[in-house]
Formats: structure tokens, sequence, C-alpha cells
């Protein structure tokens, strides 16, 4: 291959409104073709994709609340530890317009992402399978899904990052019975850290209200890749397995207790993890 060809591909595959439009494509083919294997080939066999209206908007908002909070903490303290600079807060029509843009295209990327990867992929695996093995290989496939994203080989942080993330919404996705609860987390923690704080969103450069410029080692700052690049980052993420864990089991455990007296305990059954 000529090294202008090779120039110009790296180019265009650098541009943001090529990655954009990319994710697009990528959202459009994967949500259709998970819908028609699921109603063609799953739908029969007794297994849900997840997007029952139960408590949706319970779940949707626990989602929401966890993503915000998660990737807040984690940008706070990359920005502690020197690894951003605040350069200024700006708003304007243009960047309320690309601001909007972004919105909805982290909504796209959520639903595809989780309707894939936790609700066909591990839900089939789960119903052939088990849990512990459809958390496992679900968690392992999302992560790959990122394998061409700008910076994702540059250290092993984002792949790291990247397997903790599946792993908290792939645990969620139990915890809750629900895709609510990891779809409002995956669209919170993208939006914010992209729209908001001005990271990088896997390798992504995203219009927002804080301008902000990576400084210092891009173990710190993330580089390239952005929040997920951090290993501050990591350790934000393994507290919030920490947190979510707890926070479940704490709840399923105090629902016991109050259904005690009946003498049993009704509901739904979930294996264990």
């Amino acid at each position: 291959m000529q090294p202008d060809l090779i120039e110009s591909m790296n180019a265009i595959s650098k541009d943001p409104f090529f990655m954009k439009a990319a994710l697009w494509a990528q959202i459009v083919g994967f949500i259709s073709g998970v819908l028609l294997s699921f109603y063609v080939f799953e739908r029969k066999k007794g297994w849900k994709l997840g997007f029952g209206s139960r408590g949706f908007l319970r779940k949707g908002g626990e989602g929401l609340a966890w993503g915000a909070g998660l990737i807040t903490l984690s940008g706070i303290c990359i920005w502690l530890f020197g690894g951003i600079l605040i350069v200024e807060t700006h708003w304007s029509s243009s960047t309320a317009y690309e601001i909007g843009a972004g919105l909805l295209l982290f909504i796209g990327v959520a639903l595809n992402e989780e309707l894939f990867a936790r609700g066909y992929l591990q839900g089939l695996l789960k119903h052939q399978y088990g849990v512990k093995t459809a958390v496992t290989v679900s968690t392992l496939i999302f992560a790959f899904l990122h394998s061409f994203n700008p910076g994702m080989w540059s250290s092993p942080i984002p792949f790291i990052n990247l397997v903790l993330a599946g792993l908290l919404l792939g645990l969620s996705r139990e915890f809750t019975d629900s895709l609510w609860m990891p779809v409002g987390l995956h669209f919170a923690w993208n939006f914010m850290q992209g729209c908001v704080f001005g990271f990088d969103v896997s390798g992504i450069e995203m219009s927002s209200l804080i301008k902000t410029t990576t400084q210092g080692a891009d173990l710190i700052s993330g580089g390239r890749f952005g929040a997920e690049g951090s290993v501050v980052t990591s350790f934000i993420l393994v507290l919030g397995l920490i947190m979510i864990y707890n926070y479940y089991q704490t709840r399923s455990a105090i629902q016991r207790m109050g259904r005690a007296p009946a003498g049993h305990e009704g509901g739904h059954n979930h294996e264990s993890i």
C-alpha cells in the first residue's frame, strides 16, 4: 500500500465526523441485527432481552445516577492529580447544538452496545450456560468491540478499564434483571465524560461545556483515549463495582427480610454470581 494512501486513511480515521458517522452506522446495524436475530431465533426459547416495562423509570434513573456519579468522581480525581487543565467553560448556540447531537449519539451508543452485549449476548449465554459464563464472555466481547478506537492499545489501561466497565454493566444487568440500569449508566457515563467534562470518549473527541487539555503522564490523564485511559478511572471503576454489589446485595437482603413473615421468599429467582 502506498505511503500517501496510508496517510490519507489514517487522517480519515482520526476525523471526528468520520468517527461519529461510523458510530451511527454501527448503531443502526447492531440494533437491527440484534432485534432480527432475537425475534427470528430466540424469542420462543423463554429468555428476555431485558427491556420490560416494570420499574423501568426507577432502574433507568438509578443507572443515570450511578453513571454520572462515577464519571464525575473520576474526572475530579484526574484533575486533582494534575492530569487535566481546565481551559474555559464555553456556551453558545453552536455548542448547544453539538452537545444536543452528542446527547442523541450517546443514547444510541448506550442502546446499541447494551442491547447487543448485555441484552442478546449475555441473555443467550445465561440461558444456555449460566450467569458466570454469560457475564464473563459479554464483558470481554464488550472490551474488544472498542479495538479500533483511537488510542485503544496505547497502553494496557484502556483495555483493563473497558473490562472493568463491562463487568460493572454486566452485573447491573443481573442485579436489576433489566437493561434499563446498564443503559442509563452507560449513557450518563459517556455523556458526562465527553459533552460536559471535555474528555475524549474511548478515543473520540466531542464538543463539551467544559474545555480541558491533558497534561502530564498519560497514565493519569488518559491521553488520547480520554478518562477511560487513566489508571485513576481504574480505581473508580473498582470502587463502583464494590459499591453497586453491596448496594444491591443489601437491598435484596432487606426485601427478603420484609417477606420473612410470610414464611417464604417470593419473587424472581436469580442465580448467584
